[in-house]
């Protein structure tokens, strides 16, 4: 049972007499499955030689096909890997991450359209997986402390990962033979073959385990990736409250299908996931990240690996701010701070654009705010709504809610990328730089939701956050709301958010 002053338990405790080696060691070798996304991305980004422009290009046609496939193939990917991590467990869903990411790599070196699009589908399986697992098992056992500074290792991996995809591109492009695209894709197979040969050595989730019975194995897995840091008496404390609260998930429902992501409490916690993660689609990162290089092209500038290497720059040190500002600020803030400024951004690019058409003023604003949009998604949305994403689902529905989530993210992501280049384009729609305005305006409501719906979950246990849902916590009492480790299933929870609220207003008034 957990204690009233859980606070100063074991999982809140501050990390600086503490040694992180051990889970920091196996979140990053789990982090090689998102790097494998981000090389892809950087590689697939960077275009092509056109020689008939002397330039850099890609028709709208190519861009959908080349993203059509893997983006629907990572779909299905996602929502297989939420039944897969139920039943099988977060390492062996990181085991299948890398063959197939493997095997999709390798089948696209055949030189015949049948083994790219058979190799693009097949990745896209794997990267779909990668998503749902690398999230679920940093979120499960990262320390309490640490566990947004763990998980934003998601957006800073594939920063990073997608400026060296774009470099490698850049070194093999002027080869005349088959070793041109054969040295990034020999790269791409190799990037999950070292996930497939480190993953052996990462301990499976406790907080899996727990769901299937194996409390002793839970046990010792916890001690393993707690390390010497910690000593017994403190895992066995943390192993208490991951028991606790199991067992009020068992005593409310059983059952673990997709159904369950959609009744309860459960409902309201995958709404607010699948929401942010789509929300990522909608405020314009999709078009941001797969069509960079095809709209500056439409501006005049056509230098892909300078536009690649700013814009990676922009977004690899957002990324690494996030390093600081999710322990400082927290999940809400960062959120709400981020969606303004996006918002603003693709507002005012598109206007500015408008006002003064073919400008070189209005060329340099366009610039400047998407590295500004770049910089702030990567500080902002990019890492803090997989934190989120992870934190807030029951342990027993974390990767079927991870599935659904990212498989939100996938679907919006393959709509945007299929319908920006005909949106754009000369010859379609035309709308070149006015595509601010829908994204700008599709920002408008995602920061009106995240401003009434998503709770604040800084510092707070996977079992606290857990319990919260299960009392049904308003939103605005998520931050100072004092678990008990307990839930009364006959309502008893509103009188005890009642008692809090006048204790903080008797505080208030003292």
């Amino acid at each position: 049972m957990m204690s009233d002053d859980r606070h100063n338990n074991v999982a809140c405790r501050p990390t600086a007499n503490r040694s992180h080696k051990r889970v920091i060691g196996y979140c990053l070798i789990v982090g090689i499955a998102i790097c494998t996304f981000g090389i892809d991305n950087g590689e697939t980004n960077f275009g092509y030689f056109d020689s008939s422009l002397g330039a850099y290009n890609m028709t709208a046609g190519d861009e959908t096909r080349m993203y059509g496939i893997e983006l629907g193939f990572a779909l299905l990917g996602s929502l297989a890997a939420g039944s897969v991590g139920t039943r099988y467990g977060r390492k062996a869903g990181l085991v299948t991450t890398a063959l197939l990411n493997m095997l999709g790599a390798g089948l696209q070196m055949i030189s015949y359209v049948p083994g790219l699009l058979v190799g693009r589908a097949v990745m896209g399986m794997g990267v779909g997986f990668a998503g749902v697992f690398a999230i679920a098992y940093w979120s499960e056992v990262a320390p309490t402390e640490l566990r947004g500074q763990l998980v934003i290792f998601y957006q800073i991996l594939i920063s990073i990962a997608t400026f060296v995809g774009a470099a490698i591109n850049q070194g093999t492009h002027a080869k005349t033979d088959a070793m041109s695209y054969r040295i990034p894709l020999l790269v791409a197979v190799l990037v999950p073959f070292s996930l497939l040969v480190l993953v052996w050595i990462v301990p499976e989730s406790p907080r899996w385990l727990v769901t299937k019975g194996r409390i002793a194995d839970a046990k010792i897995n916890l001690a393993k990736i707690r390390g010497s840091g910690y000593t017994p008496e403190e895992v066995d404390r943390e192993m208490e409250d991951v028991l606790a609260i199991a067992e009020m998930q068992r005593e409310l429902e059983a059952s673990t299908s997709f159904l369950d992501c959609f009744r309860g409490s459960d409902l309201r916690r995958t709404v607010i996931a699948v929401t942010l993660f789509c929300g990522e689609q909608g405020m314009g990162i999709g078009f941001i990240g797969a069509y960079l290089t095809y709209f500056f092209a439409l501006t005049g500038y056509t230098n892909a690996f300078v536009i690649t290497v700013i814009s990676s720059a922009c977004a690899i040190a957002g990324s690494l701010s996030s390093i600081f500002s999710i322990q400082y600020f927290g999940r809400r803030t960062i959120l709400i701070v981020g969606a303004a400024v996006n918002c603003f951004c693709m507002l005012a690019f598109a206007t500015i654009s408008v006002a003064a058409p073919d400008s070189p003023p209005a060329a340099k604003s366009l610039i400047a705010f998407i590295c500004i949009f770049n910089f702030t998604y990567s500080a902002s949305w990019g890492p803090v709504v997989p934190v989120i994403a992870g934190e807030i689902p029951s342990n027993r529905l974390r990767s079927k809610s991870l599935g659904l989530s990212v498989g939100g993210n996938w679907t919006c992501s393959m709509i945007v990328i299929c319908a920006v280049p005909y949106l754009i384009g000369a010859e379609y729609a035309n709308l070149g730089t006015k595509i601010g305005f829908i994204f700008g305006g599709l920002t408008v409501p995602l920061l009106i939701f995240t401003i009434l719906f998503v709770p604040e979950t800084k510092g707070r246990t996977l079992e606290e956050i857990d319990e919260m849902f299960l009392k049904r916590i308003p939103m605005r009492q998520f931050k100072h709301y004092v678990c008990t480790g307990t839930v009364d299933h006959t309502g008893g929870q509103k009188a005890d958010v009642e008692m809090i609220e006048n204790a903080e207003l008797k505080d208030r008034g003292n």
